[in-house]
């Protein structure tokens, strides 16, 4: 465990046999153990969207995960989102309740397909900041349009936060990517670091890791603003 430092993980697919992440029940206690050594204390669980979703179902698997938890010994608090693949009609989606924003707050974790252009995932962070949401780009290094200069800063000034994974963050020396993200929270463009976890043997939480490297390397002046300061804005749902 990171000492001194409790993080919140706001992207994560711990919800067992609901989309991509976690298979099982046995899969959800491992990466819930896994998170926990690692520093975590909160999570939002964050299963991809669907139109064909059944909220309740969602609720319920929450509430399960929460006393799967409790009964490991772990003081984990679990709250409830949906990382969102971007489409026209989800302002409206999010507006009635059919699609979950982070926690219950304005914040929503939306997703663009990786080869979307910058005209749409700047369309779509105008139309959600209009709606009265903000819009947190989910895995923001894997969409090489914003590598463009100038492209991350208009967007911020656009009302967007942006999130990376923490995995991308531990590349070795010749990795563009960890360079790209560790050069955007130099200058204060990167909001979140989450972990994306999805399965124990293929993408497990690699958050204390990266938050290592960060304040080894000193990117940021504080390496715990984007593991968990930052994040305390969507739990109590102020604008960062």
């Amino acid at each position: 465990m990171t000492d001194q430092l409790e993080m919140i993980d706001i992207h994560a697919h711990i919800l067992p046999g609901i989309d991509d992440g976690a298979r099982n029940w046995e899969e959800t206690g491992h990466l819930l153990e896994a998170a926990w050594a690692q520093g975590v204390r909160h999570i939002i669980a964050t299963p991809h969207f669907s139109r064909k979703t059944d909220m309740e179902q969602l609720r319920q698997l929450k509430a399960g995960v929460r006393e799967l938890a409790h009964r490991k010994g772990l003081e984990l608090e679990i709250s409830l989102g949906q990382e969102l693949r971007y489409f026209e009609e989800l302002p409206l989606y999010l507006e009635q309740g059919r699609a979950l924003t982070l926690a219950e707050s304005r914040y929503a974790l939306v997703e663009f397909k990786p080869g979307d252009g910058f005209q749409t995932i700047r369309r779509a962070v105008r139309e959600l900041v209009q709606s009265g949401f903000i819009p947190v780009l989910a895995h923001a290094e894997r969409y090489l349009c914003l590598r463009e200069t100038g492209r991350t800063e208009e967007l911020v000034q656009s009302g967007a936060c942006l999130q990376v994974n923490a995995e991308s963050l531990t590349g070795g020396l010749f990795d563009r990517t960890a360079a790209w993200c560790l050069k955007e929270i130099q200058k204060g463009r990167i909001h979140f670091a989450a972990s994306d976890m999805h399965r124990p043997d293929t993408r497990p939480p690699r958050l204390e890791e990266a938050f290592k490297k960060l304040s080894k390397k000193r990117i940021c002046p504080d390496a715990a603003t984007i593991f968990g300061k930052n994040q305390r804005y969507i739990l109590e749902n102020k604008v960062l």
